[in-house]
């Protein structure tokens, strides 16, 4: 599985192996093994030990890495080419949805005209037996919807676009 981790302004992709983990283009033997009893776990590179703790936060994750707090952002590779195709809605980001993968457009969460706030759910496309929910990435106003409920679409297909900010 890749993971796409954000920490201190530098993204790296991360790829769990039979063996460990492939950090950019460097093999680790790394492991993590849960504590008994405890919340606390333990991450295991080559011979050496690390005290591990982590906990959900509202952008990403909060990780005690032997004694050091850092804030990590950690998408898998499914999310992180779904925040690619759908960008964030803030100033000067893209105001276009575009259909992360192929897939029938089972629900349109949002209609035009619509204010939506960061998260609100926008289209539900089914791929491979699975429902994935679009969400927006920050607020906005929907300003036109080309997909249409029961139709199917493309890769890279425009879903919806969000009325550009005045001002």
């Amino acid at each position: 599985m890749k993971y796409y981790v954000t920490g201190a302004g530098e993204t790296l992709l991360v790829e769990t192996t039979e063996t460990g983990v492939r950090i950019a283009d460097r093999e680790l033997d790394a492991h993590i093994d849960t504590v008994a009893g405890s919340t606390r776990r333990h991450l295991r590179i080559g011979e050496r030990g690390i005290p591990l703790a982590a906990r959900r936060a509202d952008d990403g994750w909060v990780m005690e890495i032997g004694g050091r707090v850092v804030g990590l952002a950690i998408e898998d590779e499914r999310t992180h080419a779904i925040r690619e195709l759908a960008p964030g809605l803030g100033a000067g980001a893209p105001r276009e949805v575009r259909a992360p993968m192929a897939g029938l457009v089972l629900r349109l969460e949002v209609s035009e005209g619509q204010h939506v706030d960061s998260g609100t759910a926008l289209i539900v496309i089914e791929a491979m037996k699975m429902e994935n929910e679009l969400r927006a990435q920050g607020p906005g106003t929907v300003a036109s919807i080309a997909a249409k409920e029961g139709t199917t679409v493309n890769p890279g297909d425009l879903l919806l676009t969000f009325a550009t900010e005045e001002g």
